[in-house]
């Protein structure tokens, strides 16, 4: 399985999200997208057929995860720390991150904010009988959450290991938040988004030709 659809199902199973994928891709809530080879891509706004949606603001998430074939390990004074140890902050860490194979990814964010429609099922009615609504393949972005600054890294095609190095303070600020100021790598990820902001995860409805809403694919 790909990277982004490992990506996927960890955060739809976890959460109850989709991915955004890339991590960070520029989406905005009421999105319409169409999907193509498994891949959502942009296809236009909800304001392109009605003007009526009104936003909502939704409590804050953290969406700080990693696939079940990624080890994480965190070093100090050339030891390997238990789980359950406290980092020093005053001396020099590192993290590692050990992916078993292709495919592997670990995220680290901080609170994410997100907004919804709040109108959704009275959109739906109206955009149902638009003329140019493409019932069987619009998607709309109906949630969507993202931060300013987060980190994902990941691999696509084989093992590899990646490393993280720099004070303690600055490991667990990564650890927390998905910082990672002042701290230097070692090591190659496939996919190397550290202290990136964007959006992250989302939620699509389909809108059948009744005005009722489909959540599936």
């Amino acid at each position: 399985m790909s990277l982004p659809k490992i990506f996927n199902k960890h955060l739809q199973n976890g959460f109850g999200y989709r991915a955004v994928w890339s991590p960070g891709r520029a989406f905005v809530l009421g999105d319409v997208m169409v999907k193509k080879d498994g891949m959502f891509h942009e296809g236009g706004h909800i304001s392109d057929f009605t003007d009526k949606m009104r936003e909502k603001a939704e409590p804050p998430k953290q969406f700080s995860m990693k696939s079940s074939g990624t080890k994480e390990r965190i070093f100090q004074a050339g030891v390997e720390l238990p789980d359950t140890a406290i980092i020093d902050i005053a001396a020099e860490a590192s993290i590692h991150y050990e992916f078993a194979s292709k495919s592997q990814f670990v995220l680290k964010t901080p609170e994410l904010t997100g907004s919804s429609i709040d109108n959704m099922l009275i959109l739906a009615r109206e955009l149902a009988a638009h003329p140019d609504w493409k019932h069987r393949n619009y998607h709309v972005v109906s949630e969507i959450y993202g931060a300013e600054q987060w980190s994902f890294i990941g691999n696509e095609d084989k093992a590899s290991t990646f490393k993280l190095s720099g004070s303690g303070s600055g490991i667990l600020s990564f650890l927390n938040v998905g910082a990672s100021i002042g701290l230097s790598k070692t090591g190659k990820a496939d996919l190397e988004l550290l202290g990136k902001g964007g959006m992250l995860a989302m939620k699509t409805v389909r809108i059948d030709k009744d005005g009722s809403l489909n959540h599936g694919d």
